[in-house]
């Protein structure tokens, strides 16, 4: 990576919503070189993905999910598809998905989407309060 591609990234990250000819305007080069760079960081895993990040409205919970051993490679796998944010654990939980919904309906069926997963002994939810 060198200088421009930095630059790209600075400016995608104070503005996510900038076209790549806004940021070759800015920078002062074509709208394909722009695109080009982008999707070679892509490739490379130098941009992991582009997201959106909500407020704090909504619905905000810790999924908490038991494993069967024989099959946690493979549900890992599965549920980091789906979700951004899971973390790996040792003791009485595996993983800790975190998610963000929009209503407790959706969170519900969240919830039944991973229950559904085979290798997923349980699961407990923790939602936010405040």
């Amino acid at each position: 990576m060198d200088d421009k591609d930095w630059q790209i990234i600075r400016l995608l990250r104070e503005n996510s919503r900038l076209s790549n000819s806004e940021i070759g305007r800015i920078l002062n080069v074509s709208e394909g070189t722009v695109r080009k760079r982008i999707s070679r960081m892509l490739a490379t895993g130098a941009i992991k993905k582009f997201t959106v990040v909500t407020g704090n409205e909504g619905v905000d919970a810790i999924i908490l999910v038991r494993l069967e051993s024989k099959k946690t490679k493979n549900v890992i796998e599965e549920i980091r598809k789906r979700f951004d944010e899971i973390y790996e654990y040792s003791g009485r939980v595996d993983l800790a998905v975190k998610i963000n919904c929009s209503s407790l309906d959706e969170l519900n069926s969240i919830v039944d989407s991973i229950r559904a997963i085979d290798g997923v002994r349980g699961t407990d939810t923790l939602i936010r309060l405040k």
